[in-house]
């Protein structure tokens, strides 16, 4: 018993529906088709930050995580290592949280980019201490690397340090080390 097979011409339906999606694809690819908007949807979220261990604290990640769902891997060097890491591997972080001293050796090197002030909610709380290098008006001026001298920039693409505000800062200042207060020796009776 022989059995024939039919053998139909013309295009199916799933021949079809191969042709019209990659023609559809290739329209809306190319620009033919448009106006429609582009989402961007992007989740598990990792920020890559380094600084000294004064700065590393398992706190500081998961709170990001609980409040913002994103992850924060943190790593802690010394100060000469943030220095180097920062100048050397900028492919390898996410933000940097060095310090001033730091930041002076740092940012004319273009790895590190300033930030809009006007895009920082509590810019405007911050003490005169960090724009203007004083506390009060009538203060007077500490030495070392002042955080004032090197916390703003002309302009988003400058390498210069400002020599006065401007609305591109180069660091949001996050944490005080007391190893530079003084005592008042005449206070305690020494000389």
């Amino acid at each position: 018993m022989t059995k024939t097979t039919e053998t139909k011409t013309g295009i199916s339906r799933r021949s079809l529906l191969k042709t019209g999606a990659a023609a559809v694809g290739f329209a809306a690819g190319s620009g033919v088709i448009t106006g429609f908007p582009t989402i961007w949807s992007q989740s598990n979220i990792t920020l890559r930050q380094f600084g000294t261990g004064v700065s590393n604290l398992n706190a500081i990640a998961d709170k990001c995580k609980a409040d913002l769902g994103i992850t924060l891997e943190m790593t802690a060097t010394d100060s000469d290592a943030a220095a180097q890491r920062a100048v050397t591997q900028p492919d390898s972080y996410d933000i940097a949280d060095i310090e001033y001293w730091i930041c002076k050796k740092v940012f004319p090197s273009g790895v590190l980019q300033p930030m809009d002030v006007s895009k920082l909610k509590y810019y405007d709380e911050l003490v005169p201490l960090f724009k203007t290098g004083k506390l009060t008006p009538d203060s007077v001026i500490a030495q070392g690397t002042a955080p004032h001298t090197v916390g703003f920039v002309e302009a988003q693409d400058s390498k210069t340090f400002a020599k006065a505000p401007t609305n591109w800062f180069t660091m949001v200042p996050t944490i005080y080390n007391a190893d530079t207060l003084g005592i008042r020796p005449d206070l305690f009776g020494r000389d």
